[in-house]
């Protein structure tokens, strides 16, 4: 199972805070999915530039694994110092409100 797969390999304070906000990763498929929407949303100007974001693969490649890739970005940034707890905790905030308001 991916889910469990995933888990087991994430930065430790990132699977207590995803505990604490009781995040599940179908909501952080949900938060990279409404990202994805207000990137291809932007498009509507500019068909041509979207289409070629469809037919170049990008689209499929931001698409697959996308909840996987977000959290490894995360832990990678976390790593490296770029982030910290408190931005870990915005972010998953976030994640919080947008499955209340899919709920």
């Amino acid at each position: 199972m991916i889910e469990k797969g995933l888990i087991r390999r994430m930065n430790k304070l990132i699977k207590e805070l995803m505990t604490e906000y009781s995040i599940k990763i179908d909501d952080i498929r949900w938060l990279v999915s409404t990202q994805i929407q207000n990137s291809i949303l932007s498009y509507k100007e500019n068909l041509k530039e979207l289409t070629k974001l469809i037919w170049s693969g990008k689209l499929e490649a931001d698409l697959y694994n996308m909840e996987e890739r977000y959290l490894e970005d995360i832990a990678s940034q976390l790593d490296r110092g770029l982030v910290d707890e408190a931005w870990i905790r915005e972010q998953f905030a976030e994640v919080s409100a947008l499955r209340c308001r899919r709920e």
